[in-house]
């Protein structure tokens, strides 16, 4: 297993994950960005709404960006 880490970048400010979360492909951790995005676009304000999730491995290196996008239900 490998860990990766989530962090999650706004226009003009970042939260990092310094934990991360193991899993035993990059494919399963783009699954997991992917619900985080939809949970926080459930968000009360929509306050993550225009954040992305990008998914970095332990050494640092972009995987991938998951957009959160307002729920318009």
């Amino acid at each position: 297993m490998r860990r990766y880490f989530f962090d999650l970048e706004g226009q003009q400010r970042k939260q990092y994950d310094y934990c991360g979360h193991f899993f035993e492909s990059a494919e399963y951790a783009g699954q997991f960005a992917e619900l985080m995005a939809l949970d926080l676009g459930i968000a009360p304000d929509s306050e993550w709404s225009g954040w992305n999730i990008c998914v970095r491995d332990s050494r640092g290196q972009y995987l991938a960006s998951v957009p959160v996008q307002e729920c318009s239900v």
